[in-house]
């Protein structure tokens, strides 16, 4: 099993590889796969553009005088909605859900509950035990939780059941 595995990864790695080599955006960016490699890829830049909204939202809400706590809680909820969006239509397009349509929002929250709560307890860890600029806290923590979203993303909720229609 963990040879298959290890197999199965080294050509998804291999096959990712050659489309960039070679420049073929569209099926990097644009076509559904089950490539493992490509979806980290896509959740990269899924991962990226909701943190940017994250990321502003909280240094917005601070600058009106919102504290660092509360302020962290709501972008990350806005910013988790976009990644909800973001994460089925592109970066795990090609996959069903384990679940169906109602439960897949419940499992997707309940994994970004997990991530909220990391979020909130590295941010606390961060800025009022360690003293670090809140904003550089919030860069950090939001680095180590995007793995573990991804993880229960692949794991948990896409794990690479084709669609039927495919």
């Amino acid at each position: 099993m963990k040879k298959k595995l290890q197999e199965h990864t080294i050509q998804d790695a291999l096959a990712f590889w050659q489309l960039l080599r070679r420049g073929q955006f569209r099926a990097l960016l644009a076509e559904p796969t089950e490539n493992t490699i490509t979806q980290f890829f896509r959740y990269i830049l899924t991962g990226a553009s909701s943190f940017l909204v994250d990321f502003l939202l909280l240094f917005l809400l601070e600058l009106a005088g919102v504290h660092y706590l509360p302020a962290a809680a709501v972008a990350f909820i806005v910013g988790i909605s976009c990644n909800f969006l973001l994460t089925k239509y592109f970066a795990f397009k090609a996959v069903d859900p384990t679940v169906g349509p109602a439960a897949e929002i419940f499992v997707f929250c309940a994994i970004s509950g997990v991530g909220l709560a990391l979020t909130m307890g590295l941010m606390y860890l961060f800025t009022s035990k360690l003293h670090l600029y809140f904003m550089l806290s919030k860069l950090i923590s939001s680095i180590l939780v995007f793995f573990w979203n991804f993880l229960g993303r692949k794991i948990i909720l896409y794990p690479g059941q084709t669609h039927k229609n495919a």
